[in-house]
């Protein structure tokens, strides 16, 4: 699927360009969001944009707005654009936000502003949950002229705000946004946008895929790991919101990266790093091919967990790219070395590590015959998991257990 990044002018009540809004949309629909990209990977694309063609030189020396996500505020990514030249648009979270996490993202918010950053926020935002208080800490608040009427502008004018109003696509809509008393005007009407670039969903997502690997796999602790966290707009949350859920079950909230990483450790660190940066590109492209990885990952490191415990984390990334030649296209021993994966793992893949090799075939074989076993009465009792039990060793009620498992915390890492 294409996508594209355009720009698109705000002009004043003199009609002069005074800020460009940069954004990401479908290339056959310049109003719909490509609801396969996750948002938080939307702003990083267009940072990336930002940082390539210079921001002021996209906004052509006026200020330019992107689309940000409250949940991802908080991420350095967005400290490497000019804060005099930025304006962030917050869009509602894509996550649930903690008493925490929201504070930090206030607190954020306060220190940008004071190094110039604007905000501005949509007023159908501002009736979400907990978004109110955002009221107090924006610049502009915007409107679709279609929801527009006096007690919306009364109240934007109220709070001392800018009022900016979207979706201006005939004269009518002009003309009624002046007689309101708009004080900035975005629309079809007024200028259509200008494609700034253009990208096939997936060739992108794998190449930023790859940099993420071979960056988080020259690490050398969790600190390191920890600083390329913090560049990635919307990995932060993820994590926090991980290492806080029942699964890990911290005696008290995890409120940091950094205390994070040290609590996760190096080893740790990097699967669930992968995990969650392969779930953002990967889920993309191939949503059940990455689950049956995911679901391999954790089955193997729980099989070496009880047959050969040095190799739980190898197991581990031996089932997460177990299918990795098929999801990227990518020849598998070439990609293994690209992104600097230990050379045991790859011995594992070739065979010439046998005990890596037999975990992950018995892996494999748990994970393709699960679904057929949970039919049964009794899946401990299908032909290929007594089969299992007699190489592998493991009892078959523990096999059925560790499959159960594997597949319900797939869910879970999913919809983090």
């Amino acid at each position: 699927m294409s996508f594209l990044i355009a720009k698109q002018p705000i002009f004043n009540k003199e009609g002069k360009r005074i800020a460009f809004e940069v954004f990401l949309r479908k290339k056959d629909n310049m109003y719909e969001y490509p609801k396969e990209v996750p948002y938080s990977r939307a702003t990083y694309i267009i940072i990336e944009i930002l940082l390539e063609q210079s921001i002021d030189r996209v906004g052509e020396g006026k200020r330019v707005m992107i689309n940000v996500s409250f949940d991802s505020i908080v991420n350095k990514a967005l400290t490497a654009l000019d804060p005099k030249k930025l304006i962030i648009d917050i869009i509602e979270p894509q996550v649930p936000v903690g008493d925490i996490v929201y504070r930090q993202v206030l607190s954020t918010i306060d220190k940008y502003t004071e190094s110039g950053v604007l905000f501005s926020i949509d007023e159908s935002v501002l009736k979400k949950e907990k978004m109110q208080d955002l009221l107090s800490k924006v610049h502009i608040v915007s409107v679709d002229v279609r929801r527009l009427n006096s007690s919306l502008v009364n109240m934007v004018k109220a709070n001392g705000k800018t009022l900016l109003i979207t979706r201006i696509e005939k004269e009518e809509d002009y003309k009624k946004a002046l007689s309101e008393g708009g004080d900035l005007f975005q629309g079809m009407f007024l200028e259509k946008p200008f494609i700034l670039k253009e990208f096939q969903i997936a060739p992108y997502l794998k190449n930023t895929l790859l940099k993420l690997m071979a960056l988080i796999h020259t690490a050398q602790s969790p600190k390191e790991i920890a600083n390329v966290i913090s560049t990635d707009v919307g990995m932060s949350a993820k994590i926090l919101r991980l290492v806080n859920s029942a699964y890990y079950s911290p005696i008290k909230e995890i409120s940091s990266i950094e205390q994070a990483c040290a609590m996760l450790g190096l080893k740790n660190l990097k699967n669930i790093f992968l995990v969650l940066a392969m779930n953002d590109y990967i889920s993309v492209e191939n949503p059940q091919l990455w689950k049956k990885s995911l679901a391999r990952a954790i089955i193997a490191q729980k099989i070496a967990e009880i047959i050969n415990p040095k190799y739980e984390s190898e197991a581990y990334l031996m089932g997460l790219f177990s299918l990795i030649d098929e999801i990227l296209g990518v020849d598998k021993i070439s990609f293994l070395k690209y992104v600097k994966i230990e050379q045991i793992i790859i011995d594992g893949f070739t065979g010439r590590n046998k005990e890596l090799r037999s975990i992950l075939d018995y892996a494999i074989t748990l994970e393709e015959k699960y679904s057929e076993a949970i039919g049964m009465q009794d899946p401990a009792k299908h032909d290929a998991i007594i089969q299992l039990e007699k190489l592998s060793g493991i009892n078959r009620e523990v096999l059925v257990s560790i499959a159960r498992d594997a597949f319900n915390l797939v869910e879970h890492i999913i919809k983090v």
